[in-house]
C-alpha cells in the first residue's frame, strides 16, 4: 500500500509540467516537465539557470518579455525555479535541501511583493509537509487556506484551475491513509468537478490513473481495473507516452495480484522499455523490480534474480538506501526459496545494514522476519524467535497490518518448534484476531466486489439486451429502407411518367394551338379568317337571338341594346394593286403588317376577320338601335388611314368600300335571317359600294337596314338576294349610302341571271 501512495505522490507532486505555466522562461518548464521522470536532471537545469543568470530588479522591465535577454532572471521566475529545486530535492530523498529552496522562494516572493506567488507557495508547502514530514493535519490545513485564496469557480484563469484540480488531487491523497472510503472517494470526485465540462485530457489521465491507484491498494480491482483501462486508453490515443507507461506499471500491478500473471508480463515489458529507451532509471527500476516479482510469481526465480540485479545496480547508481534495502530483501527471499541459504543470508545482512542506514522501519522488519524464517529453515530457533519478535515489535509501531500477520504467524510457529506452547498459543491468539479482521475487512470487499460484478453483469446483460434491439431496429429499419426505396423508385418512375405525359400533352397542346392558328388564322395578315368567323358567327347570331326573344317575351324589362351587332364589310383595294406592282413578297409583307395593325387598333369586344384576299369584316356590339352607319364607316376608313399614315408611303390609294348592316337584320323577326344569309347582304352591300366608287375618288359605303314593320315572311324560304332585291323595291329594306348616286341593283348583283 505504502509503495502504491509512493507513486501516486510522485505523479502527483511532479507532473505540473502539464500545467499552463505562470513564468515565461522555456528552461524551467522543461525541467519542470522532467520532474516526474528526471528529477536529478529538472535539478541539474534549474541551477544552472539560477547560476548562469543575474537576478534583475528593474521594475521597468516587463516579465513577458524578459527571455529576449539570456543573462538575467526575473524574480518572479527565479521564485519558481526554487520552488521547482524543492520539488526535485523532495523526489530525490532530501528533505533539508527541499526545505531551504522553499525558503528561498518565500524570501524571494516576499521581497518583491509577488502576490501572484502566494498560492503556489501554499501548495508546495503542503506537498512537502505531506510527502517529506508526514504531516497530514498541517497539509490539509494549508489546502483549505488555499482553496480560500483562489477566485470562485468560473472566475479563475487557466493557471488558477489547474492549481485547483492539483489542490483537490493532493488532498484526496491525504485523505485516503486515514479517512474512510466515502469521504476519499467525495474529495476524488471534487477534484473532478475542478476540471470542469472540458477537461484537459492529461489531467483526466492523471486523475483516473490515481483513483485507480487507490482502488488497487483497496483490493478493489474491478474499480481499478475500470479506471486504469480508460487512462490506459484515452493516453494512448492522445500519445501521453509517460502517462502510458505510468499506467502500464499499475495494471501490471493489478494483474500480478489477480494471478493474470502473462497479462502482467506484458504491461511491465512495454513500461520497462519505455524507461529503459528514455534512460530514465528511477521508472527502470520500478519495472524491474515488477518483472522480478513476476517471475517470481512464476517460479521462474533466475529471471527473476536478473532483474532484481539489474534494480540494484540502478539504485546504487542512485543510491537510495531505501530501495537497495527493499531489493536485497526481494533477492535473499529468492534465494531461499532455491535453498540457497548462504546468499540468502548474506543479502539479509544487507537488507538489515541498508535499512538501518536508511532509516526505514518497515524494510527493517522485512529483514527481520525473512531472517527468521532464514533461522528456522537452519535450525536457529532461538535466533528465529529473536529476531521475529523485533519484527513484531517495529510493524505494531506501523500500520501495515499485513506485514504483521505474517510476522505474527512466523512466530508462533518458532514458539511451537521450540516448545513454548503457552507463547505460541498467545501468538496464534493475537494472529488469529488480526486474521479475523482480515478476513471482514476481506468478506466486506468480496460483497463490494461481487456487487460491482453483479452491476458490471447487469451493464453486460443490459448492453447485450439493447444490441439486440438495436439489430432488430436496424433490421426493421433496413426492410423499411427497401420499401422506402422501392417507393421512392415507383414515385421517380411514376413522376417521369407524369411530366412525359405532361410533355407530351403540352407538345400535343402546342402542336393543335398550331393547327388551330394555321386552320382560323389567315396565312398573309394573321387574322382570323372565314373559317373562324363561320365557326364563331353562328353562336353569336344565337346568342343575341335569345335574348331579343327573352325581352320580347317579357322576360327582360328592357331591349338588350348591348346584343345588337353592327356587320362591316370593307374591300381594301391597295392590297391587290400592291401584288400586282410590286409583286408576290411585297404583297404578303404589307398583308401581315396591315393584320398586325388591325389587331391591336380593334380590341374585345370589337372583332376582326380576313374575309377573302381583300376583303376584311369588322363586327362591333351596337350601343343603341338608331346609331349612325357613317360612324362605323368613318372608324374603318380611320383604321386603313392611319396604317397608311404608319407605314409611311403616300402614293397608296387609301380608297376603300363599305358594306353595313345589323343583327338582328328584320326587327320582328329575330330568328329570320342566319350567318350565311347575314354574309350575302354584306356582299350586296360591299358590292353596292363598290359599284359607287368606280367613278368616284372617295371610299364609299352602304348600308342595309330592314325597316321596323318588315314582315319576316318576305325573307323566309326563299333566296336571301333575292328578297333583298324585292324588299329594296318594295321599301322594306331601306338603303342608305354615302353618295348621292343611284344604284343598279340588278347589274350589281347579276340578278338577270337568277330570272332566266
Amino acid at each position: 500500500m505504502r509503495l502504491g501512495i509512493f507513486v501516486l505522490l510522485i505523479s502527483l507532486v511532479f507532473s505540473s509540467g502539464i500545467l499552463a505555466r505562470p513564468y515565461s522562461a522555456p528552461v524551467l518548464s522543461e525541467a519542470e516537465d522532467m520532474l516526474t521522470t528526471a528529477p536529478d536532471k529538472a535539478l541539474k537545469m534549474t541551477q544552472s539557470f539560477l547560476d548562469q543568470r543575474r537576478l534583475s530588479l528593474n521594475p521597468k522591465r516587463p516579465h513577458a518579455t524578459n527571455e529576449t535577454d539570456r543573462t538575467i532572471r526575473t524574480p518572479l521566475n527565479s521564485t519558481y525555479a526554487y520552488l521547482i529545486i524543492a520539488r526535485a530535492y523532495s523526489l530525490l530523498g532530501n528533505p533539508g535541501e527541499a526545505w531551504k529552496a522553499f525558503e528561498q522562494a518565500r524570501q524571494m516572493s516576499e521581497k518583491n511583493n509577488l502576490v501572484s506567488t502566494q498560492v503556489d507557495l501554499i501548495y508546495t508547502e503542503a506537498l512537502l509537509k505531506f510527502q517529506l514530514a508526514n504531516n497530514h493535519s498541517e497539509a490539509l490545513l494549508l489546502l483549505d487556506k488555499l482553496q480560500q485564496r483562489l477566485p470562485a469557480r468560473g472566475t479563475r484563469s487557466v493557471v488558477q484551475s489547474d492549481l485547483a484540480f492539483e489542490a483537490a488531487l493532493l488532498k484526496a491523497n491525504i485523505l485516503s491513509e486515514k479517512e474512510q472510503e466515502d469521504v476519499i472517494l467525495a474529495q476524488f470526485d471534487a477534484a473532478k468537478q475542478e476540471l470542469g465540462n472540458d477537461p484537459n485530457l492529461q489531467l483526466k489521465v492523471r486523475l483516473q490513473i490515481q483513483l485507480g491507484q487507490y482502488f488497487l491498494s483497496q483490493q478493489q480491482y474491478e474499480k481499478a481495473l475500470s479506471e486504469l483501462l480508460s487512462a490506459f486508453w484515452i493516453a494512448s490515443e492522445n500519445e501521453f507516452v509517460a502517462d502510458i507507461a505510468t499506467t502500464n506499471i499499475n495494471l501490471a500491478e493489478l494483474y500480478k495480484q489477480r494471478g493474470a500473471l502473462h497479462k502482467a508480463l506484458l504491461h511491465a515489458n512495454q513500461a520497462a522499455e519505455f524507461y529503459e529507451h528514455f534512460k530514465l532509471m528511477r521508472g527502470l527500476s520500478r519495472a524491474q523490480r515488477l518483472l522480478a516479482s513476476i517471475y517470481e510469481g512464476q517460479r521462474r526465480y533466475n529471471f527473476a534474480l536478473v532483474h532484481y540485479f539489474n534494480a540494484l545496480d540502478i539504485e546504487r547508481d542512485l543510491g537510495r538506501l531505501s530501495q537497495q534495502a527493499a531489493i536485497k530483501v526481494a533477492i535473499a527471499s529468492t534465494y531461499l526459496e532455491l535453498l540457497h541459504y548462504p546468499l540468502a543470508e548474506q543479502y539479509v545482512s544487507d537488507a538489515i545494514a541498508a535499512a538501518i542506514a536508511a532509516n526505514e522501519p518497515s524494510r527493517l522488519a522485512q529483514a527481520y522476519i525473512l531472517q527468521g524464517e532464514l533461522s528456522m529453515e537452519l535450525q536457529k530457533v532461538d535466533e528465529a524467535i529473536k529476531v521475529l519478535n523485533q519484527a513484531v515489535n517495529i510493524v505494531e509501531k506501523g500500520s501495515d497490518r499485513k506485514l504483521l500477520a505474517r510476522a505474527l504467524k512466523k512466530l508462533s510457529f518458532g514458539y511451537e518448534v521450540k516448545g513454548d506452547y503457552y507463547q505460541a498459543l498467545l501468538i496464534q491468539r493475537r494472529f488469529d484476531q488480526l486474521a479475523e479482521r482480515d478476513r471482514d475487512r476481506q468478506q466486506l470487499q468480496e460483497a463490494k466486489s461481487f456487487k460491482q460484478r453483479e452491476r458490471v453483469i447487469e451493464r453486460q446483460l443490459q448492453f447485450e439486451d439493447i444490441e439486440r434491439r438495436q439489430e432488430e431496429s436496424e433490421h426493421s429499419l433496413l426492410e423499411q429502407k427497401k420499401v422506402n426505396y422501392f417507393l421512392f423508385a415507383s414515385l421517380c418512375v411514376l413522376l417521369v411518367l407524369l411530366v412525359l405525359r405532361h410533355r407530351s400533352a403540352n407538345y400535343r397542346r402546342e402542336q393543335l394551338s398550331e393547327l388551330r392558328k394555321d386552320y382560323y388564322t389567315h396565312p398573309h395578315s394573321g387574322l382570323r379568317n372565314l373559317r373562324m368567323l363561320n365557326e364563331r358567327l353562328p353562336s353569336s347570331l344565337e346568342k343575341s337571338n335569345a335574348h331579343f326573344e327573352q325581352w320580347y317575351l317579357g322576360e327582360m324589362i328592357h331591349e338588350p341594346l348591348s346584343d345588337r351587332l353592327r356587320f362591316a364589310m370593307f374591300e381594301v383595294p391597295f392590297l391587290k394593286t400592291i401584288h400586282l406592282k410590286y409583286g408576290y413578297q411585297e404583297g404578303i409583307k404589307l398583308e401581315r403588317q396591315l393584320g398586325d395593325f388591325l389587331r391591336t387598333k380593334v380590341v374585345e369586344p370589337s372583332r376582326i376577320y380576313h374575309f377573302s384576299d381583300n376583303m376584311f369584316v369588322l363586327i362591333e356590339p351596337q350601343a343603341y338601335s338608331n346609331q349612325e352607319p357613317s360612324l362605323l364607316a368613318d372608324k374603318v376608313q380611320g383604321l386603313i388611314e392611319s396604317f397608311l399614315e404608319q407605314l409611311g408611303n403616300p402614293g397608296i390609294d387609301s380608297r376603300i368600300t363599305i358594306g353595313m348592316a345589323e343583327y338582328p337584320f328584320v326587327p320582328r323577326a329575330y330568328t329570320t335571317i342566319n350567318d350565311q344569309d347575314l354574309l350575302d347582304i354584306l356582299l350586296m352591300a360591299t358590292s353596292a359600294s363598290h359599284q359607287l366608287g368606280i367613278d368616284d375618288t372617295e371610299s364609299q359605303w352602304v348600308h342595309l337596314s330592314a325597316i321596323e314593320s318588315a314582315p319576316a315572311a318576305s325573307f323566309v324560304n326563299t333566296d336571301i338576294r333575292k328578297a333583298c332585291l324585292e324588299c329594296i323595291s318594295s321599301g322594306l329594306v331601306k338603303v342608305r349610302t354615302s353618295s348621292t348616286d343611284s344604284i343598279n341593283w340588278q347589274m350589281v348583283h347579276g340578278s338577270e341571271k337568277i330570272y332566266h
